[in-house]
């Protein structure tokens, strides 16, 4: 153990994932709801897990600019502990890797931001000007050898790798139908408003009354409905 990370734990990990790189591959999923039952308090929540610690539950407010409640931490600031934590573990681990022990390591991160935007005033505004990440050290290595950890930092750092290469999320939106409204979504017409539409022999929908195609089909087996 060294800088508080399990050196032999993930030395044994790293030969595995290299005999293997298959195992290198992960999906990770966040799942949470903005809180529309309480109307005041935290606006997003999510539950995270861990392995060790059980789940745990983190909540979200926006600024009171910003119409928000400022009762928890705004979900920019999490963004920005996030990176600070990953970038200080990936330095703390590399070092430890090189066989340099810390005896201090603080970070902060500074941002300047512009809420044009954000308003909804003129889209296309740049939100951020300058980022600045300060890393703090005390180690009786020399500079060199901590430059080298900060260089394979940068390059290993996975907040680093999001926050410098440009990734498009694919967004979906999945509109939620009440139960005791799938009856009236599924055989009224969207073109005359009668109930008049039907699953075809082949499971697709057509309305009998002005021919309009519909947006659902049925799945034979399940008999479950989906959207196209």
């Amino acid at each position: 153990m060294l800088n508080r990370i399990d050196l032999d734990g993930f030395k044994k990990v790293q030969e595995e994932y290299r005999k293997d790189r298959s195992k290198c591959k992960k999906t990770i999923e966040v799942k949470g709801r903005w809180r529309l039952d309480v109307e005041y308090g935290p606006q997003f929540e999510t539950k995270l897990k861990t392995e060790r610690a059980g789940e745990i539950t983190v909540q979200t407010d926006e600024t009171i600019i910003l119409g928000g409640g400022g009762t928890a931490v705004h979900p920019v600031h999490y963004c920005m502990a996030g990176f600070c934590g990953c970038f200080s573990a990936a330095f703390a681990k590399w070092s430890a890797m090189a066989g340099i022990e810390l005896k201090k390591l603080d970070i902060r991160i500074v941002a300047d931001i512009d809420l044009t935007t954000g308003f909804g005033i003129e889209d296309g505004i740049a939100a951020v000007e300058n980022y600045k990440l300060e890393i703090f050290v005390e180690s009786d290595a020399p500079i060199q050898k901590l430059n080298e950890v900060l260089e394979a930092t940068k390059k290993r750092c996975f907040c680093m790798y999001c926050i410098t290469t440009p990734i498009v999320p694919n967004i979906d939106m999945i509109v939620e139908i009440p139960e005791e409204k799938i009856e009236e979504v599924l055989f009224i017409c969207p073109t005359c408003f009668n109930k008049t539409m039907v699953f075809l022999d082949d499971n697709s929908q057509k309305c009998k009354n002005c021919g309009t195609i519909g947006y659902f089909t049925r799945q034979p087996k399940a008999e479950k409905v989906s959207q196209k």
